[in-house]
C-alpha cells in the first residue's frame, strides 16, 4: 500500500507542476500575455546605375554664319540614379543612322567646338546634371566646315567607379 500511496502522492505533485506551468504561460492572445523571437536579415546593395534624358533631347544651334560662339536653343537635363559613385562621358556616334555632315567636314572640329567629350561626376543617390550647349568656332574651323546641313547624335555613357 505504501507503494500505491507512493506513486499517487508523486501523480498528484506532477500533476500541480504541469498545472502551474500551464497557467503561468497562459492563453496566446489573452491579456498580459506575450512572445517574441528575432530573426537576423541581410542583403547586399550591388553596384547600379541608370541613365536618362529627362528634358531637351533636340539641340538647334540655327544657321552659323562664321567664327564665333553660337548658343544652342536648349539645355538636356540627364537623371542619374547610382548606388555608388559615378561618371558621365559623352561622344559624338559618327556612324549613327541620324548622323549626317557634309563630306569633307572635319569631325575633330566639331568635337573641339562643342567641348566633346563632356564629363562629369556624382556619388550614390538620385542627380540631375544639366548640360548647356555652345558651338565655339574660330574662323580658321570655317575652313574645315563645308557649307551644308549638319545632324549628329551625341551619346552620354554613365559609368560607376
Amino acid at each position: 500500500m505504501r507503494t500505491s500511496k507512493a506513486f499517487g502522492i508523486t501523480m498528484l505533485v506532477a500533476g500541480l507542476v504541469v498545472g502551474l506551468a500551464v497557467v503561468g504561460v497562459g492563453k496566446p492572445g489573452s491579456p498580459g500575455s506575450s512572445a517574441s523571437v528575432t530573426v537576423n536579415a541581410s542583403f547586399t546593395i550591388t553596384s547600379w546605375i541608370s541613365l536618362s534624358v529627362t528634358e531637351g533631347s533636340s539641340v538647334d544651334f540655327g544657321d552659323i554664319a562664321g567664327g564665333g560662339g553660337y548658343l544652342g536653343d536648349d539645355k538636356t537635363e540627364l537623371q542619374v540614379v547610382s548606388t555608388t559613385s559615378w561618371t558621365i562621358t559623352s561622344s559624338i556616334l559618327w556612324d549613327h543612322d541620324d548622323t549626317d555632315v557634309p563630306d569633307g567636314a572635319s569631325e575633330s572640329v566639331i568635337e573641339i567646338a562643342l567641348g566633346i567629350p563632356y564629363s562629369t561626376s556624382g556619388g550614390w543617390g538620385s542627380f540631375s546634371p544639366e548640360i548647356s550647349y555652345e558651338l565655339d568656332l574660330s574662323d580658321d574651323d570655317m575652313a574645315s566646315l563645308p557649307e551644308g546641313n549638319y545632324r549628329f547624335v551625341i551619346q552620354y555613357t554613365a559609368t560607376t567607379d
